[in-house]
């Protein structure tokens, strides 16, 4: 495996593609992410390659460098060889060929599901195990969120011990509550005020991804903001949604009104109308609890946190998030 990966990725997946690629070269990798809008990215690598000190399992991501400062840090992206890896991660979808830079490239699958489906087969085959499709049906809703992923599907591997396939019963005994729960509940807390309650439930997400807290924390923050961007959507249509109080009445009149939408975004996940039915009819639920320019602050809020985040420090980060969101509630 060559020591620099070049991954051509997605704005809006960068932090949870960068944790699922560092995976490829440690089970626990040390993420250091550089971004010529933060830092000096030559200075950094510099000072890594030059340091006295090695520091176990470190992969350092470039996110989306301009060509010029590829050109000058060429030589010290090599002189890092044997310290650590190198992630240099695009989201323009174009690479400099004529920088002939020696490194294997990979290209991020935009599609969720697909991915999720890549990931799954990647990991059952690893273990010589198989699933049944209405297995991973139920298993794929349960974990909507990447980060738990491999983690989870490790938790029914071990659970079926010498059975070769796992099947939906195996599914529903093992699959733990997803992050989607707590994001539920982390908007019911918002809607109370209750600052104690917010706090515990960001503690259990940090707590209980497998990845760094840095990591993590990016990741938190970036589902909050898909969360409020969905209760902005339901929002909307509110009013027209009111009278399906039954779930079944609900699905009928969601399914009629993503029918109605023209645009079919490439990237669904951050659309509510392109969510499962059910997600959807928690979600409006809770979007009640809200007027409509108590989500927008929210949103406005969560963008000038997202400024702090990527500046700070890993505990500073931790603080940044928790303070930030303290003070929009």
């Amino acid at each position: 495996m060559k020591h620099i990966l070049i991954a051509l990725g997605d704005r809006e997946t960068i932090y949870e593609d960068i944790n699922e690629i560092s995976k490829r070269f440690y089970d626990k990798p040390k993420n250091i992410i550089l971004s010529e809008e933060d830092v000096d990215v030559k200075a950094e690598l510099i000072k890594r390659a030059s340091s006295l000190f090695f520091e176990e399992n470190l992969v350092i991501t470039i996110v989306d460098p301009k060509e010029r400062t590829l050109r000058e840090i060429k030589d010290h992206l090599e002189a890092l060889k044997g310290r650590a890896f190198i992630i240099i991660y695009f989201i323009t979808h174009e690479r400099p060929e004529e920088l002939q830079i020696d490194a294997d490239i990979v290209v991020i699958e935009k599609d969720m599901e697909e991915r999720i489906k890549n990931k799954v087969t990647a990991i059952l085959k690893k273990y010589n195990k198989q699933m049944t499709h209405n297995a991973f049906e139920i298993f794929k809703e349960k974990i909507r969120d990447e980060s738990v992923l491999e983690s989870e599907l490790i938790k029914l591997i071990n659970y079926i011990g010498d059975k070769k396939r796992i099947d939906s019963k195996d599914v529903r005994a093992v699959t733990s509550e997803t992050h989607q729960d707590n994001l539920i509940a982390l908007f019911d807390a918002f809607s109370k005020r209750d600052k104690k309650k917010v706090l515990q439930i960001i503690d259990n997400l940090i707590n209980t991804m497998n990845t760094p807290m840095d990591t993590a924390i990016l990741i938190i923050h970036s589902f909050i903001v898909r969360q409020t961007r969905h209760l902005i959507h339901a929002k909307e249509i509110e009013k027209k949604a009111a009278q399906y109080e039954k779930y079944n009445d609900f699905k009928a009149f969601f399914n009629r009104w993503k029918d109605t939408l023209e645009i079919k975004p490439s990237e669904k996940r951050h659309y509510l109308p392109f969510q499962n039915s059910y997600y959807a009819y928690r979600l409006f639920a809770v979007s009640r609890q809200f007027k409509k320019e108590d989500l927008f602050n929210l949103f406005n809020g969560l963008a000038k946190i997202d400024l702090g985040l990527k500046k700070d420090s890993v505990y500073d980060k931790r603080l940044k998030l928790e303070s930030g969101l303290l003070e929009i509630i």
